[in-house]
Formats: structure tokens, C-alpha cells, sequence
């Protein structure tokens, strides 16, 4: 299996990319490491992935050039939740400007009890109108995002 010096190139630039998918990663590395003519069970040993695994990835890249290495859809029911939605609650929002009080009196803040600039998520997630259910789902997506 040999790569080009371009193919090479985005695979290094994918392992040490630090906002990669580690699975993108993984299959960059299985796919360098068969380049470099190491065999499928060292591979799978040094990596410290099954053999089968090595094989698919390997056999998809032959196949499919770079983009054999990404996800395939996945089967069953259509996402309701799109990158859209998911975005529209991950990304802060700035909080309404102070509301002016009739004759110039002291600003309040247009939501009481609040302070900070941002939205909080749960409130961002209904702003939106996305339903309860899927708020939750939203919910698990940030607490991942927050946690990476």
C-alpha cells in the first residue's frame, strides 16, 4: 500500500490536529502505519485494535481514497436535531441591552435576576422552540461539548 505525498500529508495533519475526531485519528494512524508496510496483526498490536478493524479501514481507504475514512450515515430514522439546532444552543448569545426606564433613570436589566452577558443553555434551548425532548437531547450534546 503506498500513499502519495499529498494523501500523507492530510493524514499526518489529522493524527496531530488536536480538534480531530479521535476516530478519524485512529483511522489516519491505521492507514500511515500500513503505509509504512507494517503488516495488519502489527498494526492491530500496535494500535491496540482488533485485526478486523484494521482491515476495514485499510480495505475502505484502497477503496475510497480519504474519504472512505468518514462515517458512513447510519441506518434507521433521519436526525430531527440538526447541526442548526445544536449550534443555535452550543454558541453563546449576548443578553438583551438594558431596558431605558421613561425619563432617564437608571437602567434595569432586561431579564431581572440575571447577570452575565450569555444566555444560559437551557434558556437558549427554548428560545429556539425545540421541544422538551429533544431540549434534553440538546442538553447531553452540550454537557459533551463542555466536557471536550
Amino acid at each position: 500500500m503506498s500513499l502519495s505525498d499529498a494523501q500523507r500529508a492530510v493524514l499526518e495533519g489529522w493524527v496531530r490536529r488536536r480538534t480531530t475526531a479521535q476516530a478519524l485519528a485512529q483511522r489516519s494512524r491505521i492507514v500511515l502505519e500500513c503505509a509504512d508496510g507494517h503488516s495488519i496483526m502489527e498494526v492491530s498490536r500496535r494500535l491496540r485494535t482488533s485485526p478486523d478493524t484494521v482491515r476495514t479501514w485499510r480495505r475502505r481507504f484502497l477503496e475510497r481514497d480519504l474519504d472512505g475514512l468518514s462515517d458512513e450515515p447510519r441506518p434507521g430514522v433521519p436526525r430531527k436535531i440538526t447541526d442548526a439546532d445544536v449550534e443555535q444552543v452550543i454558541v453563546p448569545r449576548p443578553m438583551p441591552d438594558p431596558v431605558r426606564r421613561p425619563g432617564g433613570g437608571r437602567p434595569r436589566r432586561a431579564r431581572p435576576g440575571r447577570r452575565g452577558t450569555h444566555v444560559p443553555d437551557a434558556v437558549a434551548a427554548r428560545s429556539t422552540a425545540v421541544r422538551h425532548a429533544s431540549d434534553e437531547r440538546l442538553q447531553a450534546v452540550v454537557d459533551r461539548a463542555n466536557v471536550a
